[in-house]
């Protein structure tokens, strides 16, 4: 498949309604907060994941009208910009768990941060492992675009539809629902179109795996011991 056949040359439209539905998503918890009740960190995660967003969005337009070479340039800026939305997430769920402290809801959300982060460098890593095959490359950026969906959308749900007590875990059953049923429904139009297993299944593979552990292991004796371990860091 050629460069300019790649997914991501079609993937313009879906990827463009990320920044639109994050501001929506964060419009309450973040953009109309009162001043001075930020963290630094809260900023610098926003600002990067929010750019992250826009790079993405901005790849697959290159792309689509063929102007390779913005399509390079910003794939150096992406060499600075994912391990600064790593870093900036560690030092946001250091400063967040401290906050919540080391109750089921901050033991939960930690483990939410731990695990996207994770997924995010694994997408991302695999993406430029692979970067002289521009088919394979573009479909691992594009999954590193699933790894926003759920804070997007259990804010949207959360503030504008659905709230429930944290406890219930509804919300969040439903933001994987709707994430592994975007990846399925791009694993068969993949396998259907191109014949290809070698990048949405793996990826649904390692969400699966990722969900289930959030929704495990932050109740356990070991994810409390280590979530302690990291509060304790003097990170911010």
């Amino acid at each position: 498949m050629s460069f300019n056949q790649s997914i991501f040359r079609n993937s313009v439209f879906f990827l463009a309604l990320i920044p639109l539905f994050a501001v929506w998503g964060f419009w309450v918890t973040y953009f109309t907060r009162p001043p001075g009740t930020y963290n630094a960190w809260e900023h610098i995660h926003g600002v990067a994941m929010f750019a992250w967003a826009i790079m993405l969005v901005s790849q697959s337009f290159f792309i689509r009208t063929n102007l390779r070479s913005l399509h390079r340039v910003l794939g150096k800026i992406s060499f600075l910009l994912a391990p600064l939305i790593i870093v900036s997430t560690v030092f946001l769920a250091n400063y967040k768990l401290n906050v919540r402290q080391l109750n089921n809801e901050g033991l939960y959300i930690f483990g939410l941060q731990f695990f996207i982060i994770s997924l995010f460098a694994c997408f991302y890593a695999m993406a430029i492992a692979r970067r002289k095959k521009p088919d394979v490359h573009a479909r691992w950026m594009i999954c590193t675009a699933f790894t926003m969906l759920d804070p997007i959308f259990a804010r949207i749900i959360a503030v504008n539809f659905y709230q429930v007590p944290f406890k219930t875990g509804v919300i969040q059953w439903m933001t994987f629902a709707f994430i592994d049923v975007i990846v399925i429904l791009l694993v068969f139009k993949d396998w259907k179109s191109n014949g290809r297993r070698d990048v949405f299944l793996p990826a649904l593979a390692m969400l699966v795996l990722a969900q289930i552990a959030m929704l495990t292991v932050w109740d356990t004796a070991p994810w409390k011991a280590f979530a302690s371990w990291f509060a304790a860091l003097p990170l911010t």
